[in-house]
């Protein structure tokens, strides 16, 4: 009850806040909006407000902004395909907005319960350690790993996790000098590689909370690039995905933890939703944002049964990706179900 208690909670949150996004933008730029709705299904609350209802409705499951001409041609002068390109577009983007900005927002309330943050600046260096044969010290400070920017403590851990072989170029700054060296990483004993240093650890004043929480929701967004663009390599398998099963899952084992942890799990998510709501896939925001694109570049809009078609293709596709990952969730929670002798 604690695990589905907490999912409908964060589903809820995340939901609202996205679609939240796409009401304001909606009304800033004068399209009509018939309904914001909470939730799915028949209507347990409905209020009729300056043109627009408001509902909640009975399953927990999503909601939606529904807005005059979304998905079909219409007279109305307020209807979302009569407006410009970018009006449209910026109704568009301003769902996954809200979603990055949630987790921003939940990252300066973990910042502000946190007191000291280790930070990408070398308190002592290991003996015999890469770090020290390349002659770093005490004071140092990592700004780049590989020509990737560290902002964060979590940045450098992320640039080693991803380390294969050979040497890595360090860059760092020392009596306000910029220097650069080579070293090469060694294995720890748990098979981890590191390059031997231990890092400073900060006292947070309201600035640097608000600075850190920022560089988290960066990181966190580098994050989920990164892992899109290995599963698209197959770097990672898809067998690895998740999918509701295993979010829901995750969210009661971080809800038993703490409330620091499902924080954490809340941004980790909302930044993932928001992300992948902008990637060119059909049906979804950024799906709709490509064709706006398009009809920018072309100076034409595409005929809406056209790009209809290719929505309903593309939502097809999605439920049948979120059925795989349900199955490896089924098959992650119960390994012995399939093919189980008895």
């Amino acid at each position: 009850m604690v695990t589905a208690f907490w999912a409908i909670v964060v589903f809820l949150i995340l939901i609202f806040v996205h679609e939240f996004g796409h009401f304001i933008a909606a009304k800033s730029v004068g399209i009509t909006v018939h309904e914001f709705a909470l939730g799915m299904g028949p209507a347990i609350f409905k209020k009729q407000y300056k043109g627009t209802e408001y509902s909640i409705r009975i399953l927990p499951i999503g909601g939606y902004c529904k807005m005059e001409g979304e998905d079909e041609t219409s007279d109305d002068a307020g209807a979302f395909s009569n407006k410009s390109a970018l009006a449209r577009l910026f109704v568009l983007v301003s769902g996954a907005f809200m979603n990055l900005l949630l987790g921003f927002i939940v990252f300066i309330v973990i910042m502000f319960s946190t007191q000291q943050i280790p930070i990408p600046v070398i308190d002592a260096v290991v003996p015999n350690s890469g770090a020290e044969v390349a002659g770093l010290q005490s004071g140092d400070k990592i700004t780049k790993v590989n020509n990737t920017t560290i902002n964060s403590y979590n940045d450098l851990k992320f640039q080693l996790s991803r380390y294969k072989s050979g040497e890595i170029s360090v860059s760092y700054t020392r009596d306000g000098a910029n220097n650069t060296v080579s070293l090469l990483p060694i294995k720890s004993e748990d098979g981890s590689f590191i390059i031997g240093l231990k890092p400073q650890v900060e006292n947070l004043t309201f600035l640097t909370r608000i600075q850190n929480a920022y560089y988290q929701t960066e990181f966190m967004g580098k994050v989920v690039l990164v892992s899109l663009g290995d599963l698209i390599s197959g770097k990672i398998a898809f067998t690895q995905m998740a999918g509701p099963a295993g979010i829901v899952s995750e969210i009661g084992s971080a809800a038993k933890e703490g409330s620091s942890s499902l924080l954490f799990l809340v941004a980790m998510i909302t930044i993932n939703l928001g992300i992948f709501n902008l990637l060119p896939i059909p049906a979804l925001d950024g799906g709709r944002v490509f064709f706006i694109i398009i009809e920018l570049i072309r100076r034409k809009k595409i005929p809406a049964e056209k790009e209809g078609f290719v929505h309903l293709v593309g939502f097809a596709l999605l439920i049948l990706l979120m059925i795989f990952a349900t199955s490896n969730d089924i098959g992650r929670i119960f390994p012995n179900l399939f093919g189980a002798k008895i």
